[in-house]
């Protein structure tokens, strides 16, 4: 039903084909003519008293409540013409300044076409071309053209100080500028939130340069001396993608904005450069520094390739590679060498000592005829150090489209490689820390094997094996380190057993096995008061005797309550004491310890540990160099 209308008085608007509505200073409605009621499908009394906010079906629109306030604050009249999704097309709106303090308001739709293009062809807010309108009118172009990308500067400061309101007049500001400025036959459309891209006919860069830069001095600026947009231009011959033309007028912006902002980060990157900055000083293992790295770079720039080339001698390789879905593994594939003088872009970087790119990679002397095959048009290489010397070198790629390569990205890949070069600085420190600290606790493992009568070598084979099994199970290097170090230490307890005991022959009475047993607890205590170590080398120590079933000693634990590293080590250092002579026991044959080892999978072993064990030592004898010789 439509809305009723009091027929006592008829208003003047009333007789009005447009929106006409009155608002006091708070902006509640206090008059509402006839064509709006039935344009909002409202009643009087639903909407007089309320404010025009909340009165309208729809979300209002926040240029229409700027040039409210606008009005308000300076009692003058303005104009302004917007494009209404509801409407489905363009209004023409005038503000007045109303006697009583408040505002009155005339809304119309106008009759504006251009050639055969409907009401969704053009942005919003800037009645500029949208992107998918754009692309339709390129194909009745005729080339050559200038293709121009022009972006906005300090939006986000803009939006800040104003709000996004005055934010949007900012943007509508400068594109109302920008159309009046074109020759008649060129194009402009708004390509994203502060981005638009212009074509004119011809090949006259200067022309449009000229024109733009004029523009650009009428125009206000975002802050002091800093212009309202910033341009990067190229010409788009017939022959070449749009894409490829868009990517090279990109880069060019880019550049003009780096000279501008004199290295300044964008601020369109700068989260994503501190959060990534955060999270590489969070790692400190190369190794997951570089995969961390490769794949996150890879998301952030949008490229679709990352590499990783460990530079040796003459020859490079790459050591790492990682690729989005749907994209082919690079080539050549991983380890394979060549020469360092055909890589490209990582020669480049090796000679220069700096990063080395390309937008349009495919055009460069030195590009890998390789890569071109497999479709990269845009990559970036940056050199990685240590103690001075190019090591290696990070790489990124595009393939099958241009990507603009930026300052910022630059700078980004930068900060990765000397992230990496610290973390690998500190790797040699602490792996030389490491070695003395290692040699010392080997040591004194020897030293524990002849106060016990080991054979000698137990502490070392242990180890070796204890490693090699953490990493067959998927143990990080952190963890292997710890790891090794409970190896070298999990007999450090038996210092407190005597001689009489430890030496003993024959079988022991439970008197003197309760001390015997005792060495674990003993060993943890001792190791405790050893700066440095970790608690999951301490539980080596304290566990390693612990059974699966709940059997063994000194806390009786069960399954998983044991700690992993201990679980892991037990296997090692049992299979180890079978095989070996001792004062008490002869050397069990290997298939009789491996038998052993097996049978007690499940009851003295994590069944799961034992199973990877036996799978090692399998491969082990499979490659002639049995774990546990010599």
């Amino acid at each position: 039903m439509s809305p009723s209308v009091p027929h006592a008085t008829v208003h003047p608007f009333d007789r009005v084909e447009d929106i006409i509505f009155s608002l006091d200073a708070n902006q509640r409605l206090t008059f509402v003519n006839v064509f709006a009621l039935k344009a909002w499908g409202k009643e009087r009394h639903e909407l007089l008293g309320h404010t025009y906010e909340d009165a309208l079906p729809t979300k209002a629109m926040p240029e229409i409540l700027t040039a409210f306030r606008h009005v308000l604050d300076t009692q003058q009249r303005t104009e302004l013409e917007v494009f209404g999704p509801r409407h489905q097309g363009w209004i023409g709106i005038i503000v007045y300044p109303d006697d009583g303090g408040g505002l009155i308001v005339h809304i119309r739709r106008l009759p504006r076409s251009a050639g055969n293009t409907t009401s969704t062809d053009f942005d919003a807010l800037t009645g500029c071309l949208t992107r998918t309108a754009f692309m339709q009118a390129q194909r009745t172009l005729n080339f050559p053209h200038v293709l121009a990308v022009v972006d906005l500067n300090l939006l986000k400061s803009v939006n800040t100080l104003r709000g996004h309101s005055g934010g949007d007049a900012h943007i509508r500001g400068v594109a109302h500028a920008l159309r009046e400025a074109i020759p008649t036959e060129a194009l402009i459309c708004r390509w994203g939130g502060d981005e638009f891209v212009i074509l004119t006919p011809g090949q006259d860069q200067k022309a449009l340069q000229n024109l733009l830069d004029d523009t650009n001095r009428a125009l206000p600026g975002p802050a002091l001396n800093v212009a309202a947009f910033t341009a990067g231009m190229t010409v788009w011959e017939t022959e070449t993608a749009y894409e490829r033309a868009f990517a090279i007028a990109d880069e060019h912006l880019q550049l003009c904005k780096e000279r501008l902002t004199e290295g300044t980060p964008g601020e369109r990157e700068a989260d994503s450069l501190v959060t990534f900055s955060q999270e590489l000083e969070a790692l400190q293992d190369p190794d997951d520094l570089i995969k961390h790295a490769l794949n996150r770079l890879m998301g952030m720039f949008d490229f679709d390739q990352a590499a990783y080339a460990t530079i040796d001698g003459n020859e490079a390789f790459f050591s790492h590679q990682v690729q989005i879905k749907g994209v082919p593994v690079a080539q050549p594939a991983l380890n394979v060498r060549m020469a360092l003088a055909a890589t490209g872009l990582i020669d480049t970087a090796h000679r220069t000592r700096t990063t080395a790119w390309s937008t349009d990679y495919p055009s460069i002397s030195n590009s890998m005829p390789i890569m071109v095959e497999q479709g990269v048009k845009s990559a970036i290489a940056t050199p990685v150090f240590s103690q001075g010397q190019v090591i290696a070198a990070i790489v990124v790629r595009a393939v099958n489209r241009w990507q603009t390569i930026t300052p910022q990205m630059r700078k980004i890949m930068e900060l990765t490689a000397l992230r990496l070069e610290h973390a690998l600085e500190l790797r040699r420190a602490v792996g030389e820390v490491r070695s003395t600290l290692e040699a010392g606790m080997l040591t004194l493992g020897i030293v524990l094997e002849a106060r016990d009568f080991e054979t000698s070598g137990h502490t070392h084979r242990v180890a070796t094996m204890a490693e090699q099994l953490g990493k067959d199970l998927g143990l990080n290097t952190t963890d292997l380190h710890h790891l090794r170090q409970g190896a070298y230490l999990h007999d450090l307890g038996k210092l407190c057993v005597p001689d009489e005991i430890l030496r003993k022959p024959g079988r022991l009475t439970p008197q003197e096995w309760s001390v015997m047993q005792s060495h674990v607890v003993k060993g943890h205590e001792l190791a405790t008061r050893i700066d440095g170590l970790t608690v999951e080398t301490l539980q080596v120590i304290r566990s390693h005797h612990e059974h699966w079933d709940g059997g063994g000693y000194p806390d009786g634990l069960v399954g998983t309550d044991i700690p992993l590293n201990a679980r892991l080590f037990a296997v090692c250092d049992v299979y180890d004491a079978l095989i070996s002579e001792r004062p008490y026991k002869h050397a069990w044959s290997r298939e009789d310890a491996l038998a052993e080892i097996g049978g007690q999978a499940g009851r003295q072993f994590d069944p799961e540990i034992a199973r990877a064990f036996l799978g090692l030592m399998q491969r082990s004898r499979d490659h002639g160099a049995p774990l546990g010789d010599g």
